[in-house]
């Protein structure tokens, strides 16, 4: 067991590692067009939290990335921006399961390292503050280091913080759509349009038009920001709509969803969390199975040793492959089901759960 716990400490996924350790040197070296010289894929902010990490680990504190120090390091924002979610979760009103959901399904962000933690704590603390310039704000801050997490925020945002977002916004993105707009928009807004289905997307499952799936994840985000009703259902309703009609559907994914959900209903949190807990241990049962992982990002098959870095400490548990696949699918339409009736419940007039 403590190996495991020790191992979950200090292990990165090894594949988005690699990348980021390219990444970082040349995002510190070229702050405003690093865009139009790498192929980062994530909004300003969420690239140059981890440059400026990788720079005090390695260049101020002269840390190799492979030694577990410098992964500790790496790791230890994700880390306090976990905490900083469920005190926020608390003071916008969550009761202890409302708390106990969000902490849950930042588990997979902490062990595997996603940033959705962080940008997830200012959007809950920009609707605790939403009438003050300062909620608009955190919510900017929030959506320029990842889009999914800023738009919980934005139905609770009033007139002054409204305004504060937008400035701010403009602050952040005038100087790269300046310094080389078309990399940028086509590196973070063309190439989010174009991924392939993946992981626990129903389009992984069901072939549609190419159009189809960001017309309709686009038009099911658009609706609840604009539809009157209350904020929070709105806001479970834009965590929803990730979840049941992305392309892309990544574990991290539920750290956003479902402290989404707990603003409308604890129940509604708790019931997206039971997808993300099938969903994972499924996927574990079909890497295991599959001794390996393939990426339809860049189209490789991935080891499981490779997988991980440091490799897991425990060997892999032995499934048929047919059962982790009919596991995996299965996963797969229960997330969507589950998913798409909140998204219905939310936006549809009525109570509240």
């Amino acid at each position: 067991m403590a190996d495991v716990i020790w191992w979950l400490l200090t292990a990165v996924y090894a594949p988005d590692y690699e990348k980021w350790m390219s990444w970082c040197p040349k995002i510190i070296s070229h702050p405003l067009t690093y865009y139009a010289k790498t192929d980062v894929h994530y909004p300003p902010l969420g690239s140059l939290l981890p440059a400026l990490v990788w720079y005090l680990g390695h260049g101020l504190l002269g840390l190799n990335p492979l030694d577990w120090r410098f992964r500790l390091l790496w790791k230890l924002p994700v880390w306090i921006g976990t905490l900083a979610c469920v005190y926020c979760a608390r003071r916008v009103g969550m009761g202890r399961t409302g708390q106990l959901v969000v902490a849950l399904s930042t588990a997979y962000p902490c062990a595997f390292w996603q940033l959705d933690p962080i940008p997830v704590s200012m959007a809950l603390a920009a609707i605790i503050m939403r009438e003050r310039w300062l909620g608009g704000t955190l919510a900017a801050l929030a959506f320029w280091t990842k889009p999914t997490a800023g738009l919980l925020a934005l139905p609770h945002l009033r007139r002054e913080s409204l305004i504060a977002f937008v400035l701010v916004t403009a602050v952040v993105l005038v100087p790269y759509l300046l310094g080389n707009g078309w990399a940028f928009l086509q590196d973070v807004v063309l190439f989010q349009m174009g991924r392939p289905p993946q992981n626990c997307s129903i389009w992984t499952l069901v072939t549609p038009p190419t159009e189809l799936p960001v017309a309709l994840l686009a038009a099911a985000m658009l609706l609840p920001l604009v539809a009157p009703g209350e904020p929070e259902r709105r806001s479970c309703a834009v965590g929803a709509a990730l979840l049941a009609f992305s392309k892309v559907v990544n574990p991290n994914y539920w750290a956003v969803s479902c402290p989404a959900a707990c603003l409308a209903s604890e129940r509604l949190g708790l019931l997206l969390l039971s997808t993300g807990a099938l969903f994972t241990v499924a996927a574990g049962l079909h890497v295991s199975a599959s001794h390996g992982y393939f990426n339809a990002e860049d189209g490789r098959f991935y080891r499981l040793e490779d997988l991980f870095l440091p490799p897991p400490p425990t060997p892999a548990v032995h499934v048929p492959p047919a059962l982790a696949r009919a596991l995996l699918d299965g996963a797969v339409v229960y997330n969507f089901l589950v998913a798409a009736w909140v998204y219905v419940r939310c936006v549809a007039r009525g109570s509240m759960i």
